[in-house]
């Protein structure tokens, strides 16, 4: 009878086959589809843009977001990524993508990723994105300017073309604001290379109403004060090193702010998602239809912008 008895539960122990890593992407809960499939589309580019004819295409079957880890202000996000032929970590900002059979830990490829992204960073260039595309392009590229020209500065006539060349990125910045024709409306526009006029009719538009009041006198006083440190440095006989990298880092910081609030303008973004009532847009090109459009990170959900009733901006 013990035998019979053995005999019957080994039977009846039955382990299920595994599942198809295609079919895991409906068990996982709390993904957002857009970020699923942003994460799907670059692998699949990285891995098969330079495959040879001959050789099988690498399909992504699952790709699963394991965690979220904050770093000096930078959120990078860690995907599991399963394909055909192999496995991957994809880690974001910006995201690049490496092999688990050479980097099994993802702990260890965490940090070796925020490590190289920093000596990467740490290299001048443009910053110059998609989204970003012809649209302020040419203030990019004199700011860019500018910090190839500090990293060689010795001299006080080195310092004082420091200023010289972030003046030349806000006047730019006007210029190219204005060419994009983001205030054609204006009844009485100032002049093409007022900065400061421009500045503060991108600031009012973008950060309007008193609820951003605060906002808007920060933005338009780091504008001001920005420029006047860029005319005294063109100018200033006892110019040092430091005064070169406070100027530049002055305006680096208002060039992107300014930047960030015309992105919106120009992709008409909202302040408030109406889906899913996140503050979280981005601005994407899309080269097929010619246009920056706003995009909540949270749903995917495009957005328009809409003025506030009685928004009166000061």
């Amino acid at each position: 009878m013990a035998d019979e008895s053995d005999d019957t539960r080994e039977s009846d122990c039955i382990i299920p086959p595994e599942l198809p890593k295609t079919e895991l992407r409906n068990l996982v809960f709390e993904q957002a589809e857009h970020e699923v499939e942003a994460i799907v589309e670059y692998v699949e580019w990285q891995c098969n843009k330079k495959r040879e004819s001959e050789l099988e295409e690498e399909v992504v079957q699952h790709a699963e977001k394991l965690k979220v880890e904050r770093v000096i202000g930078t959120d990078y996000s860690v995907w599991d990524v399963h394909t055909n032929l192999n496995r991957w970590w994809v880690i974001t900002n910006p995201t690049n993508l490496y092999s688990q059979v050479l980097m099994p830990s993802m702990d260890y490829t965490l940090s070796f990723h925020i490590g190289l992204m920093a000596r990467v960073q740490a290299k001048r260039e443009i910053a110059n994105g998609d989204e970003i595309h012809d649209f302020l392009s040419k203030t990019q590229r004199k700011i860019y300017q500018a910090q190839l020209a500090f990293d060689d500065a010795d001299e006080i006539e080195d310092f004082q073309a420091i200023g010289l060349q972030c003046r030349e990125a806000m006047t730019s910045f006007a210029r190219e604001v204005v060419a994009a024709g983001l205030f054609d409306d204006l009844e009485d526009p100032p002049k093409m290379g007022d900065f400061m006029a421009w500045a503060d009719h991108v600031i009012s538009a973008k950060a309007a109403g008193g609820a951003a009041e605060y906002v808007r006198g920060y933005l338009k006083a780091v504008c001001q004060k920005g420029w006047q440190l860029a005319n005294w440095l063109t100018h200033a006989g006892n110019a040092t090193r430091a005064d070169a990298a406070l100027c530049l880092s002055a305006t680096e910081h208002l060039i992107h702010e300014l930047i960030t609030l015309a992105l919106k303008s120009k992709a008409r973004s909202p302040i408030r998602c109406g889906q899913c009532g996140s503050f979280r847009f981005s601005v994407a090109w899309r080269p097929e239809e010619q246009e920056h459009v706003a995009l909540c990170e949270m749903c995917g959900a495009e957005g328009r912008w809409q003025p506030p009733d009685g928004a009166a901006a000061s």
